[in-house]
Order: C-alpha cells, then structure tokens, then sequence
C-alpha cells in the first residue's frame, strides 16, 4: 500500500506546479505589459516636453534677434554715449 500511496501523489502534484508555473508566466507577462504602459506614458509626457522646449526655443531666438537688431542698437547707443567712430579711429584687420 505504500507504493500505490506515493504513486497517487505524483499525479496530484504534476497538475499543481503546471498551474503555479503558468500562474507566474501570467504574472510575468502583466507585469511586462503594466512596464510598456508606464513607458508609454512617460515617452508621450516626454515628446510634449520636447515639444514646448522647442516652441521656447524659437521664441528666444526670436527675442534674441530683435533684441540685437541694428535699429534697436542704434537707438539705445545715445542713453549709453556710444557714438560712431571717426575715421581715424577704425583698424581693418586681415
């Protein structure tokens, strides 16, 4: 009787560890997706940071330009004494 107790054991216990194995592949794999999905999220938050920065950028190039614009240093030059040169007082240089 010993024999045909360890014998019915086995088959009940083949069945469980089949059911835990695929029971943590399932796991596994939800864990993956939820992984994918997170990414998912920060790469779309990621593309509308990239986004504003550039919209930044150009704005600032912008400011830039019109900030060092020939008629606005001309203007400004008189509030800080600045004047044009004379002729003896520009150098070419090569």
């Amino acid at each position: 009787m010993k024999r045909r107790a360890k014998s019915g054991a086995k088959p009940k216990l083949l069945p469980a560890l089949l059911a835990i194995i695929v029971a943590l592949a399932g796991f596994a794999m939800l864990m993956v997706r939820l992984e994918v999905i997170q990414e998912g999220y920060r790469l779309s938050a990621l593309r509308t940071d990239v986004e504003k920065l550039l919209q930044d950028n150009q704005r600032l190039r912008l400011e830039a330009a019109e900030l060092s614009s020939y008629q606005r240093l001309r203007a400004l030059a008189p509030r800080y004494g600045l004047r044009s040169p004379e002729p003896g007082q520009m150098v070419m240089m090569r």
